[in-house]
């Protein structure tokens, strides 16, 4: 039986298929802001690639965010 809060292997598998969409996409949009220079878009593709990153860090330790660990990952909760 798995730990209360844990996730799934199908989960986690998820969770790193989310992440690379998001990574993906992300560096996609840094790449078009800086060939043709909507920066508007570089900060969004920014903003995604650090969403794909936190989905990395969940699939990672196998278990969901909190809030408090996704605004402050360097905080160490």
């Amino acid at each position: 039986m798995r730990k209360k809060g844990s996730l799934s292997r199908f989960e986690r598998g998820v969770a790193v298929g989310l992440a690379a969409i998001w990574l993906a996409a992300g560096a996609c949009g840094m790449y078009l802001a800086l060939v043709h220079g909507r920066w508007g878009l570089g900060f969004v593709g920014l903003a995604a690639v650090l969403y794909g990153a936190a989905w990395l860090r969940v699939a990672a330790r196998s278990r969901l965010l909190t809030w408090h660990e996704f605004i402050a990952p360097w905080r160490g909760v």
